[in-house]
């Protein structure tokens, strides 16, 4: 059946109330119909009574012209005005059902798809979206009867056929015209009398005997009823055997598109129509249709509306006329008959030749002749007549009127001025006439929503659909889809929500009405819409079908379960599947039946019941199930194919997956970045493909799975679908040995999983390998409640695409990627075992510790590397192969960082590597790492060697022991990181290497021990010297502590202790309490090395103003090791592991340091710049041990003590080369050269409030003598002694002594005084010119004269200096080198003879 298609709703409107026309024909005229399969004359002129082409210019009700293009006609064969019933619901319903039965697009939602709403369905006409609306409008309105209130369905005009072979042609055409039909016509009809008669005269071809009378016969019809007759020739098809067969299914189809129009519900065989005419005969009807309509039927509607017009006009005059008419009522005389009569329903109307009747035919002729204008107007009078005198079906036809003559102007009216109308009319049609006019308020509905959707205007159509009346529920529910499709063409955008709410009511009255297709459609779109948003599909791309269920539980119902519409979302899904199961579509009822498994917002008596149908539909229909998506089929180990349906519970999140290597060590695995340097190992970028494994190693998948019902379910036989793809190469090493036939890998499976309402569980699968090759999971595979056999698939979600402008402002990911590793034959296995490692240690203790190491792959580990993330907490020794004889002797001799002795030397001189190394990482195996050339060339075996000697290789099977000392550095709760990376080959030791690796997290709480602290006094003896103390606290309770030695390391000074003679034997420390252990500071005899200074003033001058950047690396240092032993027994300071272990600690320490005050320095360039020790530095070591109980030593270092002495020598490279800076090209590059100059000065300015004082003085007394034995007055001999700290600068000084009386003495000071004070001054020269080296000394004699003897302070000096060249090396960032200084403390002599 074709489909309807109407272009503009405008024109559906003036279809339905166009000119009726009253055909009646002779006998003969229905044979000759008969033969072209049509069964009336007003059959064959149907299809050409539509969208005639009049052409003609009339003039309207106020006498205007117009033009009128084409206008409509249908014909009719019988003219009643009969009691009509009121529509059962059954009988709307079964129009509804006819309507919706016959079509085969319900499964199809062409603006509904996977990825949303498609904009450009959107765009077309709602009618192409619901056929079945369209056919039962049609049908509908073509079923519409005549009525007495209303002259559109009441014949304008009668048309008598009579055949040119009758033998008098006038005479039965004059018969016609008393045919009861044409009597009812004029006395029950709006024309009446007035009707117009239009007379055809056809020849019939086949009747070739009166071809020559039949034009006299013609002129006797015309002389008989005047110009309102014309002559049609047909059936000039005469020859049929050569008829064209083109040209008769073309004329053919003429006939049936008409009948699909007018009477789309009414059942037409495949019959051919119009076999006995030609295309001229064709003509010939539409010309004689045209014809009838210009010169008969237009201009008599004109007519009668001229002469309509003329007799209405006082009613329609205004206010005047309806006063005259009312004076006439109600002070006439003569008293008038009633206009109003009751029609055969029951309902007032009124007479035809009353002026209000008269006034309708006025308005509906208008109408028809598309003055829409003046049919308003006219309407509007004749309302306000129908009202007062209560006729409220005339009222409701009149308001209906107005109202489409509205919308059927071009010009848009407001909602307010149209709305009413419509609904007046709808409340009228159903509640005021005398019988409910479902029929006429139907029809104004559907004639209202028509015009809304010609004008647009879809916001109002949802209201207007819901005046349906409720007694039928098929058409309730296709008014309630069509204003669910109303929401869809909003202008602005759809609105999805409301869209879906009244698919939802459609949904549930089509229920009702027993339409399952439609309410199966309408869940569908429902589930659809409420997930979608407004997508753009492109029109290159073929639309996809959404008919497919899996597609519509993977999309929608996950938008809707991760909403607040979960509740509509199960209900849907329950009743789709339902619908499904009784429609025996298993496979579909079976995937909704699982969609609701998706939802926790469900109450737990409903999930239990849907679990219990959903598994009473596997039970019952599980041979009928034909699943088409390929992971449904699943293969068992041992072979046999299972169907499995994919089920959203429980939920396993991708993302939360974890493949670990060799589950039964300890430790993270996992494949990292090695790189030297100190930098920890890091994820490789593409860390998941990296993931690997050994043959013949276990992996442990951990799936962490949750149950998001609200009720308990179980999993059994819980595993995993993995594919196996072998490695070709090793798969024909393999044949050799005859292993190619035993299985890749083997998977464990998990019995029962129990998962309560909302918990979450880890289930761990194990997978052993067994063949080299890769091996991909796939999904997990489980029996729902020991019935339903699932399975879930299994893929990592893809990364956030960031790389181009779309992707960074629309979110774009890569696809998802299945999880997998690869097993390689090659791969390393290091087993580590960590023994012996402490969780608690008292600060400075030391606890010796054993990495355990073994290879278990079938390859030798070619590098064995250890890093650790606190290098100040570990010392790590040489490994030691487990076996050898050798070995156990060294674990043996290994059980003591600390080496005893009975003979420590105080002092030792020891020549150590000065390199700033990475304390970080070791080389357990493999070749050792080359520390930036820590040895100088030509004293590599003079120097002290601190690092381990790794093995060489690690064969399979073969196990190393690694001594390992910890130490509790800092005071605190740690979490020590440790990583061990082994690889089959060689370790690259420059760039670094992937390697696999083992990390290991070990927590430590150190307690505190002893609280050491270093301060610093000037030595007034001898400005050269300091004094430096140590206060040692016990902060432990009840436990006492014994310091065993104390070892200071310096490249300048020696420190003695003072008071020898009376320090204890052994130095002891109880419980809170505080011990001072006072030490003197000497500088070292002989030359001073100033090398790690100077090359760091190199180095940076280098680095900041040359093009290269150093490489060098300081020079090995004498260091002086000075001991004091406390106890009976000291300590070997120099041995090998003990200083190793303190130069490694120091070095963290200093790195640490150095981090902090120059940030803008990198990390790779500190040991090509800074040295490990300074010279004037002091490092020192505490060494001590626990008395009694578990009997635990160790020691705290203090690291680089400052004595205060000058020698803030950074400033001096911030000078530039005598050859000049080199040229920056990018004026950033100079800025970034100048922030990192500022930001070394500032760092030297930060200590410049220290009281260093590059210059010092010292007096002492030497002799005292009288002037005379008479005489009181003294003259006492001092020793004046200008010392210079500075080891940089020689300085020239001018030395002033200062007698109490002058007045421009520096401020003296007042300290207490043992004696009388005496009178005194200078005597002799008290000013010296001094001239002194670096770090050297000079002295004067000078007297002084006392008028008594007793304790004088002599300290009253001024001392100017300038340093020696100081204008040619003085840095801008530098200190001035111009100094004058004065005393800062007194200085006392006692004068006695």
């Amino acid at each position: 059946m074709p489909r309807p298609t109407l272009a503009q709703k405008r024109d559906f409107v003036a279809k339905a109330f166009c000119p009726r026309a009253l055909v009646l024909s002779t006998p003969a005229i229905a044979d000759a119909c008969a033969v072209n399969n049509c069964s009336t004359f007003a059959d064959l002129l149907a299809p050409f009574g539509q969208d005639v082409s009049t052409q003609i210019t009339i003039q309207d009700g106020q006498g205007a012209p117009y033009f009128l293009d084409k206008l409509n006609i249908k014909f009719t064969t019988d003219f009643k005005i009969k009691k009509r019933s009121p529509h059962s619901r059954t009988e709307i319903d079964d129009l509804v059902h006819t309507s919706v039965a016959d079509d085969s697009g319900q499964a199809n939602v062409p603006f509904l798809t996977e990825h949303g709403v498609d904009p450009r369905e959107l765009s077309s006409d709602i009618s192409m979206w619901a056929p079945w609306y369209t056919l039962f409008r049609q049908q509908w309105i073509s079923t519409m009867q005549a009525s007495e209130h209303e002259s559109f369905m009441h014949p304008v005009a009668c048309v008598l056929v009579a055949s040119g072979s009758e033998e008098d042609p006038v005479g039965a055409l004059r018969t016609l015209q008393s045919h009861p039909a044409v009597n009812r016509v004029q006395t029950q009809g709006f024309s009446g009398a007035n009707v117009l008669f239009y007379y055809v005269l056809v020849h019939d071809g086949r009747d070739s005997g009166v071809l020559q009378t039949i034009d006299h016969k013609f002129d006797q019809v015309r002389r008989a009823f005047g110009q309102n007759s014309s002559l049609l020739k047909i059936n000039s098809n005469t020859d049929l055997i050569e008829a064209d067969t083109s040209e008769q299914s073309k004329i053919s189809s003429i006939w049936a598109n008409s009948l699909s129009t007018t009477e789309p519900l009414t059942p037409h065989p495949d019959s051919v129509f119009g076999s006995m005419l030609n295309m001229r005969d064709v003509t010939a009807l539409r010309d004689a249709v045209k014809q009838m309509m210009v010169r008969g039927i237009v201009p008599h509607m004109q007519y009668m509306i001229r002469v309509l017009s003329d007799q209405t006009a006082n009613q329609r005059r205004g206010i005047t006329g309806r006063l005259f008419s009312a004076g006439r009522r109600y002070f006439g005389t003569a008293a008038k008959a009633s206009s109003t009569q009751t029609g055969v329903d029951g309902d007032v109307y009124f007479c035809y030749d009353s002026a209000e009747a008269q006034m309708r035919k006025l308005a509906d002729y208008s109408f028809m002749l598309k003055d829409f204008r003046f049919a308003q107007s006219v309407y509007q009078v004749a309302r306000r007549d129908f009202q007062s005198e209560k006729a409220w079906k005339c009222y409701a036809g009149a308001q209906e009127m107005v109202g489409v003559c509205k919308l059927m102007l071009e010009v848009h009216a407001t909602r307010a001025e149209f709305d009413s109308n419509f609904e007046d009319a709808v409340t009228m049609y159903l509640h005021k006439t005398h019988a409910p006019c479902q029929h006429l308020a139907i029809r104004c509905i559907v004639i209202y929503y028509e015009l809304l959707k010609h004008h647009k205007l879809y916001s109002f159509a949802p209201s207007t659909l819901l005046r349906v009346p409720s007694t039928s529920g098929a058409l309730r529910a296709m008014a309630s889809e069509q204003a669910a499709y109303s929401f869809l063409k909003f202008p602005n955008r759809p609105e999805l929500r409301k869209f879906s709410f009244y698919a939802m009511l459609a949904a549930q009255e089509y229920q009702k009405a027993g339409i399952a297709s439609l309410a199966h459609r309408c869940l569908r779109m429902v589930r659809l819409s409420l997930g979608a948003t407004l997508v753009t599909v492109e029109s290159e791309s073929p639309e996809k079908p959404v008919d497919d269920v899996s597609t519509l539980e993977s999309g929608a119902s996950r938008a809707l379960a991760s909403s607040n519409w979960s509740s509509i979302d199960s209900y849907i899904n329950h009743e789709l599947g339902t619908q499904c199961m009784a429609a025996q579509d298993y496979d579909h009822a079976l995937q909704y039946f699982m969609a609701l498994m998706g939802s926790d917002q469900i109450p737990p008596k409903l999930q239990s019941k849907y679990l219990q149908e959903l598994l009473q539909l596997y039970l019952e229909s599980s041979d009928k199930l034909y699943l088409e998506s390929e992971k449904a089929l699943t293969t068992d180990l041992d072979g046999s194919q299972n169907k499995r349906v994919e089920l959203s519970v429980p939920t396993i999140d991708a993302r939360m997956i974890r493949v670990i290597m060799s589950p039964d060590l300890e430790g993270e695995d996992g494949v990292l970045e090695w790189r030297y340097g100190g930098a920890a190992p890091t994820a490789h970028v593409n860390g998941s493909a990296d993931l690997r494994c050994s043959v013949g190693e276990s992996v442990a998948v951990l799936l962490v799975v949750k149950n998001p019902l609200t009720i308990g379910i179980t999993l059994n036989g819980f595993t995993l679908d993995c594919h196996f793809d072998a490695d070709a190469a090793h798969d024909a090493e393999a044949t050799n040995g005859n292993e190619s036939e035993s299985p890749a890998f083997a998977i464990t499976t998990v019995d029962t999983v129990v998962l309560e309402g909302g918990q979450t569980s880890m289930v761990t699968v194990t997978i052993t390998t067994h063949r080299a090759g890769r091996l991909t999971i796939r999904g997990a595979t489980y029996l729902l409640c020991d019935i339903l056999p699932t399975y879930k698939t299994l893929k990592m979600p893809g990364k956030r695409l960031n790389d181009t402008m779309e992707q960074r402002v629309t979110p774009t990911y890569s696809a998802d990627t299945q999880l997998g590793f690869q097993i390689d034959a090659s791969f390393p296995r290091l087993e580590a075992v960590l023994e012996d490692f402490p969780d608690t240690l008292m600060s400075g203790s030391m606890q010796r510790a054993l990495i355990r190491l073994t290879n278990c792959a079938q390859q030798p580990c070619q590098s064995i590397m250890l890093w650790l993330s606190h290098p100040s907490f570990f010392d790590v020794a040489s490994p030691l192969p487990i076996g050898a004889d050798e070995a156990s002797a060294e674990l043996a001799e290994s059980q003591s960082m600390y080496v005893y002795s009975d003979s420590v030397e105080t002092t030792a001189e020891v020549l150590a590597a000065n390199v700033l190394r990475d304390c970080s990482m070791f080389v357990i195996a493999g070749p050792a790492i080359v520390s930036d050339g820590s040895a100088a060339a030509g004293t590599e075996c003079e120097i002290k060697s601190h690092a381990l000697v790794p093995v060489e290789t690690l064969g399979p099977g073969e196990s190393l022991l690694v001594p390992v000392w910890i130490r509790g550095d800092r005071v605190g709760a740690h979490t020590l990181s440790m990583a061990i990376g082994a690889s089959t080959t060689r370790a690259v030791t420059t760039t670094g290497c992937k390697m696999r690796t083992r990390k290991f997290e070990i927590d430590l709480v150190v307690t505190p021990s002893l609280r050491v602290n270093a301060f610093v006094r000037p030595s007034v003896q001898n400005p050269h010297e300091r004094i430096l103390g140590i206060e040692v606290e016990n902060v432990q309770s009840g436990l006492d502590i014994q310091l065993v030695q104390s070892t200071f390391t310096s490249g300048h000074y020696e420190l003695s202790p003072l008071r020898t003679g009376n320090m204890p034997r052994v130095v002891r420390v109880g419980s809170k309490q505080t011990v001072n252990l006072m030490y003197k500071a000497m500088p070292r005899a002989g030359d001073v090395q100033t090398q790690p200074e100077q090359f760091t003033i190199a180095a940076l001058q280098q680095y900041i103003f040359a093009k290269d950047k150093p490489t060098a690396v300081p020079a090995p240092v004498q260091l002086v090791y000075s001991n004091a032993v406390l106890g009976h027994q000291g300590i070997d300071s120099t041995h090998s592991s003990l200083q190793g272990y303190i130069a490694r600690s120091q070095a963290h320490r200093r790195r640490t340091m150095l981090r902090n005050a120059y940030p803008l320095i990198p990390d790779k360039f500190h040991s090509a710049l800074f040295p490990l020790y300074e010279t004037f530095g002091i490092d020192f070591v505490l060494f001590w041990s626990e008395i009694g109980g578990k009997g635990r030593t160790g020691h705290h270092s203090i690291t680089g003590i400052d004595l205060g002495v000058p020698h803030d020598y950074i400033n001096e490279a911030l000078t530039p080369p005598a050859s000049g800076a080199a040229r920056m090209w990018l004026k950033d590059t100079e800025h970034d050269r100048q922030d990192l100059i500022q930001s070394i000065a500032n760092r030297s300015a930060a200590s410049a409030h220290r009281t260093e004082r590059t210059l010092d003085v010292a007096l002492r007394l030497t002799g005292v003598r009288r002037v005379s034995e008479t005489d009181t007055l003294c003259v006492a001999d001092i020793e004046v002694s200008v010392y210079n700290h500075s080891w940089q600068h020689a300085y020239d000084a001018t030395l002033r002594l200062v007698s109490p009386s002058e007045s421009d003495q520096a401020p003296e000071t007042k300290p207490e005084c043992s004696g009388p004070r005496a009178a005194w001054t200078w005597c002799g020269v008290t000013t010296h010119t001094l001239s002194v080296k670096a770090l050297g000394s000079v002295c004067v004699q000078a007297q002084v004269a006392c008028s008594a003897l007793g304790v004088i302070d002599v300290g009253k000096w001024e001392l100017s200096a300038t340093a020696v060249n100081a204008s040619a090396t003085i840095s801008p960032y530098a200190k001035s080198l111009e100094c004058r200084l004065h005393p800062l403390h007194p200085s006392f002599i006692n004068v006695t003879i």
